[in-house]
């Protein structure tokens, strides 16, 4: 599973029982006793994906932030709805292509949701695993507080 023509039937594959997954733990999240009845997705690349496309079939998501990734090609014709979004991108990353996230935010705004994108000059996939980098820090206070805008119990 090194690359990318490996990965892509496995991943093709799977992808739908991915984001019905997805759902189900929702399903229990949200039944707890603890539960605000808000609830948000957070997704890095594949997992970003996978939350765009969760988020896209479960009008119950009421957030959705993903770090380098995008919503499937063969899912985007289908989306009717998604939540407020933002979507964090390195210009170079070259895993999953800057335009994935610019397509996931068009495709949310064009749907009615908020959406927007914060890009990262010069990082690549995954920027924002380096503990002394100051964009992870940007990165990780930004999704903290979409979420804690969009959560917070009315």
């Amino acid at each position: 599973m090194h690359t990318s023509e490996s990965r892509a039937p496995y991943e093709a594959g799977r992808f739908d029982a991915w984001p019905a997954r997805v759902s189900s733990v929702l399903s229990r999240v949200l039944a707890g006793a603890d539960s605000a009845g808000r609830i948000g997705l957070l997704g890095f690349s594949l997992g970003g994906y996978v939350a765009a496309a969760a988020a896209a079939r479960d009008e119950r998501v009421s957030a959705l932030a993903v770090l380098y990734g995008g919503m499937p090609d063969k899912i985007a014709p289908q989306v009717k709805h998604l939540p407020p979004m933002i979507e964090l991108h390195g210009e170079a990353d070259r895993n999953v292509p800057l335009a994935s996230g610019e397509q996931l935010v068009r495709l949310g705004k064009s749907v009615g949701a908020a959406a927007e994108i914060v890009r990262y000059p010069g990082k690549a996939h995954g920027f924002d695993f380096a503990d002394n980098d100051p964009m992870t820090a940007d990165a990780v206070s930004r999704v903290a507080g979409f979420f804690q805008a969009r959560l917070r119990a009315a």
